[in-house]
């Protein structure tokens, strides 16, 4: 089943590329347009997106080139799990997977006003 991106999915991926500015796993640097907005590097979900409760959650993601996220996503996903729990520590790596088997409601209207505000922040 492909899952829909959305316009608060296009604008959560931007703000995690901004925020990374890199790929987390080689360091690649992500492209930017003249506006400031990222052409380049994918917005990878540890848990994926399919799950409400972590889609939108910035802890869950990170900015990978095309070829980490192809290898972090089906060749080595024993790495990427512990890239996430250095990442984020003990305590930090237990209530991501605590908020990823809870229920979240789906709000996609809130999630783009939410993710739209923050660009303008973060910009």
């Amino acid at each position: 089943m492909k899952i829909k991106i959305d316009k608060a999915d296009e604008l959560f991926s931007q703000w995690i590329r901004i925020r990374d500015k890199k790929c987390v796993r080689c360091g690649s640097r992500v492209e930017f347009n003249d506006e400031g907005l990222p052409i380049s590097h994918q917005n990878s979900h540890y848990f994926g997106r399919a799950a409400e409760s972590t889609r939108f959650d910035p802890e869950n993601c990170d900015t990978l080139c095309y070829g980490c996220h192809q290898h972090w996503g089906s060749a080595d996903k024993e790495g990427y799990r512990e890239f996430k729990k250095k990442q984020l520590g003990v305590i930090g790596w237990k209530l991501l997977q605590f908020r990823h088997e809870s229920y979240k409601k789906k709000d996609r209207k809130m999630e783009r006003i939410i993710w739209r505000e923050a660009l303008k922040k973060i910009k």
